[in-house]
């Protein structure tokens, strides 16, 4: 009869210890503004920084590693990796690039467009958009997306220069000029504006001749470990379709193409599908330069691709986290609308 009791006994504990570790590797399902969005990627994180990004995209790859891939496109002055997330066919013989955190103190963004790949994730086989499956939309256009293009001055911006490793880089940080308190950091931990360090009409009009806490471009053009990890993934491209790349603030959407031709059609395409799905205000900044050395530029200008700057929120950054919700509900089908644009018409 003791025998009997200890095999039962052995028995729970092995069915009970099996269940928890079901319960471990599995991803729960949790509903978020009414759908399926799982449970990764923590909305309630008010300040969601390089390490939560980087735990969630490492889990993203151990539970859905039929559908993602991760690698780094490079590392930062402080040594963090400027991770790239491929979603999709990587066979696909179109793709698309969708990125935000450029600028440090937008990294609101950064949460958001991870809780939107999170929720493609989920309803990989089931969610739809325009007569297809997600699993279909992203079998044809594969996405690249980059969370956190530049995750040290995300780290400046959310916990002050303290948290940068490099005694060299934190000396020098401390001397640069700032606006306002590190929270309101822009540019990278080299002090230069990542968004005025791209190779076109770079330099043109320089804020700042120092590194500085937003608007140095930087000694040259591409002199940016972020910088060249953005344009190392596009020259990898075989047939790059359209960038959308979120910033902060104003609730608009900033295009432009060079010319009046099918260039012009296909960047204004792109821009109204993005109106259609937040709402926000077109700026058409096809004959304007701006600042010179920004990505946008770049697109219009050399690339000749579509790109939309999604600029979300609308108080001064860093936003507040009572954001976040509207945001994500505005802008959460942003990428399967993009890549939608470019399927072949289901038969």
């Amino acid at each position: 009869m003791k025998q009997i009791n200890t095999k039962i006994k052995q028995t729970l504990v092995f069915l009970i210890t099996l269940a928890l570790l079901l319960t471990m590797t599995a991803a729960p399902v949790t509903s978020f503004a009414g759908e399926k969005t799982g449970n990764i990627v923590n909305i309630k994180d008010k300040k969601y920084s390089y390490s939560d990004m980087e735990t969630d995209l490492k889990q993203f790859v151990k539970t859905y590693p039929d559908i993602v891939a991760l690698e780094s496109l490079g590392k930062t002055a402080d040594k963090r990796k400027i991770y790239c997330l491929r979603m999709g066919n990587p066979k696909a013989k179109k793709q698309i690039i969708v990125q935000a955190g450029i600028h440090a103190r937008e990294w609101l963004n950064c949460q958001m467009l991870m809780k939107s790949v999170e929720r493609y994730l989920v309803n990989y086989k089931t969610g739809k958009y325009n007569k297809m499956t997600y699993e279909e939309i992203f079998d044809q256009v594969t996405v690249y997306v980059i969370p956190m293009v530049n995750p040290d001055g995300v780290t400046i911006s959310q916990y002050g220069i303290n948290k940068i490793k490099n005694k060299t880089l934190r000396k020098k940080l401390k001397k640069m000029k700032r606006y306002g308190s590190y929270k309101r950091w822009k540019a990278n931990a080299r002090g230069v504006d990542l968004n005025r360090n791209f190779p076109a009409s770079w330099g043109r009009k320089k804020a700042e001749k120092k590194p500085a806490s937003q608007g140095y471009p930087g000694k040259k053009a591409k002199s940016e470990k972020e910088t060249q990890a953005v344009l190392k993934l596009i020259k990898r491209m075989s047939n790059l379709k359209a960038c959308v790349n979120f910033h902060s603030r104003g609730e608009l959407i900033y295009w432009g193409a060079v010319g009046n031709g099918t260039a012009r059609k296909n960047a204004y395409k792109l821009a109204k599908t993005i109106k259609k799905t937040n709402g926000y205000k077109l700026v058409d900044e096809s004959k304007t330069y701006g600042a010179g050395g920004d990505l946008e530029r770049y697109f219009i200008a050399k690339k000749k691709i579509p790109y939309v700057c999604v600029e979300t929120g609308k108080e001064n950054c860093p936003l507040k986290h009572k954001s976040f919700s509207g945001i994500y509900k505005k802008n959460k089908t942003v990428i399967e609308k993009t890549a939608r644009l470019y399927c072949k018409p289901k038969k």
